[in-house]
């Protein structure tokens, strides 16, 4: 009879692997790199893996939110990808990016702000880190609420040496709640529905530590 599961500790944790040298495929917009690993397999017989992965490394987001106006600071944005999958490409957006050497998150998240939104937040609180696709990337995310004046956001901004167009949009903070109670929401992009549900369960602690 095979041996039954266990009750476990819900934690990520460490792994002994043995890992060849990474074989870059491809060094576009992203590092595309295929990794021969042997891991602990069935009854921990070796099990030797291939995977093909994009490297992306730390990247910071932010929710930008008024609370005097009681509005969120989102951007529209084109994605490629999005419209693949959907043909929905013209998708709402977090201000994020990626972290540049030397930079602290919080650093890359003001910088990411002042880029995206056009203006700098006076105040940044952590919410939460993730990894948004662990299967393919190696992206590792920190996320930020951004206390923002939503009077001073401009209707356009992005970076033109990047190429990025974003348009920054204002959305009444309970409006944008609502949409988690929806089966089907109508956005789709993970780094927002992440953000709203944080402040959706942590909105009295934001508010203490507002006022």
């Amino acid at each position: 009879m095979p041996e039954r599961a266990k009750v476990g500790v819900l934690a990520d944790r460490p792994m002994e692997v043995v890992s060849e040298a990474p074989l870059l495929l491809g060094d576009g917009f992203r590092p595309y790199e295929r990794h021969i690993v042997t891991v602990a397999g069935t009854g921990g017989a070796p099990l030797r893996q291939q995977r093909d992965i994009i490297r992306v490394g730390p990247v910071v987001a932010t929710l930008a939110y008024d609370p005097e106006a009681g509005l969120f600071v989102l951007i529209r944005q084109f994605r490629i990808a999005a419209h693949l999958a959907t043909g929905r490409g013209d998708i709402v957006e977090l201000a994020a990016g990626l972290m540049e050497p030397g930079e602290s998150p919080e650093e890359a998240a003001a910088r990411e702000c002042r880029e995206e939104i056009g203006i700098t937040p006076r105040k940044l609180l952590p919410m939460f880190s993730f990894l948004p696709s662990p299967g393919v990337s190696d992206e590792y995310a920190h996320v930020f609420l951004a206390l923002v004046d939503s009077t001073k956001v401009p209707a356009e901004a992005g970076e033109p040496d990047e190429t990025e167009h974003t348009r920054p949009i204002l959305v009444p903070v309970d409006e944008a709640l609502v949409i988690l109670d929806r089966p089907e929401p109508p956005i789709e992009n993970a780094f927002v529905l992440l953000a709203l549900h944080w402040f959706a369960r942590n909105r009295a602690h934001v508010s203490k530590i507002i006022y």
